[in-house]
């Protein structure tokens, strides 16, 4: 049987003081999608949306914020039971615009890079931004 692509672009951003932005989704999502809740702002493609206008609509969307996308910095793929999900996060940096959270998440954190190995955050979370902060130094001269 041949299952739908669900495609998912997401958005590790860094801003100019060295911190990177991460999400706390809220309680609603958690429960009804069985999730730790930490997340990187983004979401599905809709039907014909080219991928990088998903990615800005969300951003828009989720978190009010424009940002300049630099380079795929982590690319994963699953084959669940009704779909192929496929997610590609992308290192992206200087952001602009007043950061509002949509009803998806209930709280953010701006958190230091000196400080990601005491963050609270899933370990993968610490090893996708550390892999995307080096790609963002090496666009963002």
């Amino acid at each position: 049987m041949v299952k739908p692509y669900k495609i998912v672009a997401k958005a590790i951003i860094f801003d100019y003081e060295k911190n990177v932005l991460v999400l706390r989704k809220s309680r609603e999502e958690r429960w009804r999608k069985g999730s730790h809740g930490w997340d990187f702002p983004g979401g599905s493609l809709e039907v014909d949306e080219l991928l990088m206008e998903g990615l800005v609509r969300e951003l828009e969307e989720e978190v009010g914020l424009r940002v300049k996308v630099f380079a795929p910095a982590y690319i994963y793929d699953e084959i669940q039971e009704e779909k192929h999900l496929v997610v590609i996060k992308f290192a992206c940096g200087q952001p602009e615009g007043e950061l509002t959270l949509s009803s998806e998440h209930e709280h953010y954190s701006w958190i230091p890079l000196d400080s990601l190995h005491k963050a609270t955050i899933p370990e993968w979370m610490k090893d996708e931004i550390r892999r995307a902060y080096r790609i963002y130094c090496e666009f963002d001269n």
